[in-house]
């Protein structure tokens, strides 16, 4: 009886295997097939010249257009930035006068703010060549203590805000609170209420 040997490791065959001894060489010879392809495939393809940096290199395939991931990645980016911008090009043809095309509520609020018209504040600014400084605590703020300190030396000046005003507009306080007539109001229409539930 003849002895049948794997193809691959060239050890004795177990019973009801006829080509591979283990699933372990099956793999092996699958992968080192598909490999063997496709070198034999990629040395029939002749270089070509990457379309993201033009560098010429060695395709692996035919579809096979960048020499990396990442002329890939960039050129992938900057199609979708050139989409982006076409679409936009395309909504402001559509609708020239915004998001939507109209001019309501929604528009006025993006543009003014949610209460009304923005609040103007005019905070005092001066340019100044001296400064007073905390006690720095850290690396960061012990080296950048330094470099104004430096710079202010120099003959350097900085710009140095006032005390910026308390807003007391009466639009932007929120008032958690009730009238003392909308509070007997509430009160009456409570009573009520129990009053018919038999309260």
């Amino acid at each position: 009886m003849k002895i049948k040997i794997c193809i691959v490791c060239k050890s004795e065959l177990p019973s009801r295997r006829t080509r591979f001894c283990s699933g372990t060489c099956s793999e092996f010879h699958d992968s080192f097939k598909r490999k063997r392809k496709s070198l034999r495939l990629s040395s029939l393809l002749t270089p070509r010249k990457c379309i993201g940096c033009s560098n010429m290199f060695q395709p692996k395939t035919d579809r096979h257009a960048c020499c990396s991931k990442v002329c890939w990645d960039i050129l992938t980016a900057d199609r979708q930035k050139k989409r982006r911008a076409e679409k936009r090009e395309e909504l402001a043809r559509k609708n020239p006068k915004g998001l939507g095309s109209t001019a309501g509520s929604g528009n006025r609020s993006r543009k003014i703010g949610t209460f009304g018209q923005p609040t103007a504040v005019n905070i005092p600014k001066t340019f100044v060549a001296t400064a007073a400084f905390t006690n720095a605590d850290t690396e960061e703020r012990v080296e950048l203590q330094s470099q104004v300190e430096e710079f202010l030396a120099n003959g350097g000046k900085i710009m140095r805000y006032g005390a910026q005003p308390a807003i007391t507009d009466a639009d932007s306080i929120t008032k958690w609170e009730i009238s003392d007539e909308e509070q007997d109001v509430e009160i009456e229409r409570y009573k009520g209420t129990n009053a018919l539930n038999g309260n």
